[in-house]
């Protein structure tokens, strides 16, 4: 893997901080759609999930290869452009189809901007400080994800559906001039004659690396438990348990300040490689019986609690799994594997909400969290195990 000498903490923090202000616009618009169509049901929300993780998913090998193949200062200003002209379309009173089409077109871009911004990392930290590295980008992001709900509850209660969409179009747009600004990018190694990129690569080397082979089942295996969430919460929230859109924002915030809260601490201290696994697993096992409690909760105070819970667990994966899985990748192919390992958690996440719809109208939604939490807590048990050794043994190798 290509590493840098020092870690450059200034570029790392307003990298992380730009993104975050998109992030924060993506929530704004997650939610205004989300709570816009909730009257149709829950199959038209589990639509919206579908159709906006549709591009991750179809364009995966073309995502990744883009991103190791051009340069940061060629990619995300285009794309970002382009993503920010189709959300400030959606002000506008439009059919389902157009809605669908727009929220389609924002998230191809954004399917290859991410994986762009991901290169970037390696080439900002060293090593040793990827835990760190990663925990303070996940710092910011959960800070977005903190003020996220609870503005677009409050927005939408107060100037109904457009200034959101109004306020994410402005800072998607914005990141295209951001490489520039923080004078950043990844230029790709030339192609020897005759040498061609492969687009598939990311998927090989993840499936013949026996840890990314493993932690992608095990994400799979989780994702496909309590995607459900997705479809069923605003449900639960607004219909059983009486909240407005406020206190939906509310509730969706203690899981961005578990999440930050957690992310805070990975990026101020660095831990040994081992303590950093066992943290990993502690935190997936608690993200895995989420939906459980959720389901069990009697009322949305209880249902914040467990989400901020929850929160913590998700540091865990974002802060030190993404970070070894940057760590056992060659830099050529860090694009390609990180859009494949998207991908495949996206089929995991739409085969979900697929038929989440379906399960709550027949079980209810209560039934319908509980034995998602039940069978994402026995996808834990079963494989965790597995990524552990694996990565046991790196730790050991080194």
């Amino acid at each position: 893997m290509l590493e840098t000498a020092k870690t450059q903490w200034s570029k790392i923090q307003a990298m992380a901080i730009a993104r975050a202000f998109s992030l924060l616009g993506t929530e704004l618009t997650i939610f205004t759609l989300v709570f816009r169509e909730k009257d149709k049901g829950p199959a038209a929300i589990a639509a919206l999930f579908i159709v906006g993780t549709l591009p991750s998913i179809l364009f995966a090998p073309w995502a990744g290869t883009v991103a190791d193949r051009f340069s940061t200062r060629q990619v995300i200003p285009i794309l970002s452009v382009i993503g920010g002209a189709a959300i400030f379309a959606q002000t506008q009173q439009l059919d389902t189809w157009a809605i669908w089409l727009l929220l389609f077109i924002a998230n191809t871009c954004a399917s290859v901007v991410g994986p762009t911004w991901g290169k970037l990392t390696p080439l900002l930290a060293t090593k040793d400080d990827m835990g760190r590295a990663m925990g303070t980008i996940q710092s910011y992001f959960s800070i977005a994800g903190l003020f996220g709900p609870a503005l677009a509850g409050l927005l939408v209660k107060q100037t109904g559906f457009v200034a959101t969409f109004v306020i994410d179009g402005i800072f998607t747009t914005f990141i295209a001039v951001v490489p520039f600004l923080i004078k950043v990018n990844h230029q790709p190694e030339t192609l020897k004659e005759g040498e061609k990129t492969e687009v598939s690569q990311g998927f090989k080397f993840m499936m013949n690396n026996a840890l990314l082979r493993s932690l992608v089942i095990l994400v799979f295996g989780m994702v496909l438990c309590i995607s459900v969430i997705s479809v069923g919460d605003v449900f639960l929230l607004t219909k059983v348990m009486g909240a407005d859109s406020l206190i939906y924002g509310l509730v969706g915030s203690g899981f961005a300040i578990g999440t930050l809260l957690f992310s805070a601490i990975a990026g101020a201290k660095k831990i040994k490689p081992k303590t950093e696994l066992v943290v990993l697993g502690a935190g997936m096992g608690v993200l895995s019986i989420a939906a459980a409690g959720v389901g069990l909760s009697p009322n949305y105070w209880f249902v914040m609690v467990i989400w901020f819970i929850a929160g913590i667990g998700n540091a865990t994966i974002n802060s030190y799994g993404v970070g070894m899985m940057i760590k056992v990748t060659p830099h050529e192919v860090q694009g390609r594997v990180f859009a494949a390992f998207g991908a495949i958690i996206s089929i995991a996440s739409i085969g979900s909400m697929s038929i989440a719809g379906y399960l709550i109208d027949v079980f209810g939604v209560r039934q319908v969290f509980i034995g998602s939490g039940v069978f994402a807590f026995l996808a834990f048990a079963v494989l965790f195990p597995t990524v552990y050794r694996e990565q046991l043994k790196i730790i050991k190798a080194n």
